[in-house]
């Protein structure tokens, strides 16, 4: 595993090889493929998102008011979502074992065109339950290295040599740049707040802004010795002058952006904007995931994305009403408007885009006393585009132990136990999607250049768990 981990460094000092390679082969990855992520912080509980009600583990003992009653028996179709679902309980899913949160019905149209995979049981090896811990670990790629220091989609841009001549090979919006995306090449702007583009006058003609230019540009020209994280903020600054002038033409103020109804904003970035009825707390995601898209479909970025907070839901987390369920709203909405954006702003690129989401662990299986749950082993992750394989993974009676010791309880009697790793999933969307080669995919993912792992056929991993490895998502 170092020993990949080292390659995967090499190849971010100068030109890598392995690009050197690709490019003499004139053998660079799909230009126009693109990827939009979204990181939800805190945990998100799976098992309230995609719901197990056919096991007999989910139930009002374990789960007393965080319970979501099961889908309606006579309002069931096989293979989809049944129209008009009763949204007081968990939406059918048509296996029989599954069902949506409700609060998620708006991907219910992208889930029934088959262009949605919701997949159960996503985890790693030797799972962290800490935030700092996990997120790191889901953000580099690289479980139990905690001093890997660049981003697993940094390294599927660089490492593919995605970066060469592009304005915007990776942006974040959100308030800090995530691991993610990190690494020691200039190859991400992150926007906390696009307004501050115009900050000294950035944007306009007067010598404010050819002051500021220039310093910038004067600063990233000093021979200064090389200091942890100085190489980070150096490239930053160098991206953040070359994008200045691009991202003025954007329109990232713009929200003219609709339903098919014409009168419902697919972004309530405001209370003008929120015919959905959302919270006002939803309004500074919902605005970050604009921006995202829309530097996605208008300037020539490959990878995109921000954050959804509030997922760390230890008191009060709700069932059909709360914090838990709002961003269950916030998220199907999500999926669906990110179709008809993209599917609007230019022919094909819904076609060419996959959204993904990603959080640090799954919830405990059984509630806490403040009807709160906490922080625990598997999850869920959402993967939507219009060349996704889409469906329910890992979520029926066929690879879910029903009953009290079942799958829900398998990890120290309280936690659901992983069957997919995460990196399975983004190694099928960082291959089979943005196109990097299965040599550049062992670079990217170490995991991949050690078999023990399983990550690709699947098998008994260094746990002693077995998983069920790539799960043709693409």
């Amino acid at each position: 595993m170092r020993a990949a981990l080292g390659a995967a460094a090499a190849t971010q000092l100068g030109m890598p090889s392995l690009l050197r390679r690709a490019m003499a082969a004139a053998d660079l990855p799909n230009q126009r493929k693109k990827l939009l992520f979204i990181f939800l912080r805190g945990g998100n509980d799976g098992i309230n998102t995609i719901v197990p009600w056919a096991d007999d583990a989910y139930n009002t003992e374990n789960r007393p008011s965080l319970y979501v009653p099961r889908p309606d028996p006579s309002a069931t179709a096989s293979g989809r979502i049944p129209d008009n679902p009763d949204l007081e309980r968990a939406i059918d899913l048509g296996n029989g074992f599954a069902g949506l949160h409700p609060g998620l019905v708006d991907a219910s149209p992208i889930f029934n065109d088959g262009k949605l995979a919701l997949i159960h049981r996503v985890g790693y090896p030797k799972q962290s339950r800490s935030h700092f811990d996990s997120q790191r670990y889901w953000e580099n790629g690289v479980p139990q290295e905690k001093t890997a220091g660049s981003g697993i989609l940094y390294r599927a841009v660089v490492n593919t040599g995605m970066n060469v001549g592009r304005e915007f090979p990776a942006v974040s919006v959100q308030r800090d740049t995530p691991l993610l995306l990190r690494g020691r090449l200039p190859v991400t702007t992150n926007l906390s707040d696009y307004r501050s583009y115009d900050m000294a006058g950035v944007s306009s003609n007067g010598s404010d802004r050819e002051k500021l230019l220039s310093a910038i540009t004067a600063g990233n020209s000093i021979p200064y010795p090389e200091k942890r994280n100085r190489n980070l903020l150096f490239g930053t600054g160098r991206v953040l002058s070359d994008s200045i002038e691009a991202l003025k033409g954007i329109g990232l103020d713009q929200n003219e952006f609709y339903d098919t109804d014409g009168t419902t904003h697919l972004f309530p970035v405001n209370a003008a904007s929120n015919q959905k009825g959302f919270g006002n707390s939803s309004y500074g995601f919902f605005n970050n995931l604009k921006v995202a898209a829309q530097i996605l479909a208008r300037t020539d970025a490959v990878v995109a994305g921000t954050r959804l907070d509030g997922f760390d839901t230890h008191n009060a987390q709700g069932a059909l009403t709360g914090g838990h369920p709002a961003r269950m709203q916030w998220i199907g909405w999500t999926m669906h408007a990110l179709r008809k954006f993209f599917s609007d702003a230019s022919p094909g690129l819904w076609e060419d885009t996959v959204v993904v989401t990603l959080s640090e662990f799954g919830r405990t299986s059984k509630e806490n006393g403040n009807q709160g749950t906490d922080h625990a082993e598997a999850g869920v992750m959402f993967v939507a585009g219009g060349k996704v394989n889409g469906g329910v993974y890992q979520c029926d009676n066929k690879t879910w132990t029903i009953g009290a010791s079942g799958s829900m309880f398998q990890v120290n009697g309280r936690y659901l136990r992983r069957s997919v790793d995460y990196r399975s999933v983004l190694g099928e969307i960082i291959r089979d999607h943005l196109g990097a080669s299965a040599e550049q995919l062992e670079t990217i993912i170490p995991g991949y250049a050690d078999p023990r792992e399983s990550l690709q056929s699947g098998g008994i991993t260094l746990d002693g768990t077995r998983i069920v490895g790539e799960l043709g998502l693409i």
